[in-house]
This record gives C-alpha cells, sequence and structure tokens, in this order.
C-alpha cells in the first residue's frame, strides 16, 4: 500500500475477511510511508484500510520532536491531591483553635 505524502499522517486499519463481513484487527497512525510498510507486513494477510485522520485524532496524538516521541500532557478534572492536603491542613488549624487546643500548647493568650 503507497500512500501520497500530501496524505500523511493516516490511519491504516487491519480487517480480517470472514463469510458475513469483515472483523476489526487493529488500527495504527502512521506518520511515514515506513511505518505503513512496517504495519502491513505485520497484518499480511488481512484486509488493509486507510483513512483519513481527523482534527481531534491529530491533536490527541504524541508528537515527534527531535526524533523523540513526546506527548502532551493530560488535564485532568477533578480535585488533585495538593488541594485535598491544604483543605485538611485548614480544618485541622479550625479545630485546634475551636478546642483551645493551639492556644493551650503554645500558651497563646486571646484577647
Amino acid at each position: 500500500m503507497v500512500i501520497n505524502e500530501r496524505e500523511f499522517p493516516v490511519v491504516v486499519q487491519a480487517y480480517q475477511p470472514s463469510g458475513t463481513g469483515e472483523l476489526f484487527v487493529a488500527e495504527q497512525m502512521v506518520h511515514t510511508q515506513a511505518e505503513a510498510d512496517q504495519f502491513t507486513s505485520r497484518y499480511a494477510g488481512y484486509v488493509i484500510k486507510a483513512r483519513v485522520v481527523s482534527d481531534n485524532e491529530i491533536h490527541r496524538e504524541a508528537r515527534a520532536v527531535d526524533g523523540h516521541v513526546h506527548r502532551q500532557p493530560v488535564r485532568r478534572t477533578g480535585v488533585s491531591g495538593w488541594a485535598i492536603v491544604l483543605l485538611l491542613l485548614i480544618a485541622l488549624a479550625v479545630v485546634g483553635f475551636t478546642t483551645g487546643w493551639i492556644q493551650r500548647t503554645f500558651d497563646i493568650t486571646m484577647r
């Protein structure tokens, strides 16, 4: 399978032919003809199809910089660990002041 240079990156897919149709086997995004050739040789005997990559897939994909693959950082939603620790420290300070433990321990007088 030869892919035009202007079409990269593309997604190549391998399907196993069956009596009722084709069964999906594997998929890989390729950026060069060599990667496409490697995929087709790995799945020799299967039906190989290529499709255009959508914009969402391009932005999620790892980017090659200086020959090394760097993944974009994944933004996590929700409360992170440092926020939980900060909330616990604030809660301990409030409990310590309301019970008077901090005042007795550090000999603090409140006016």
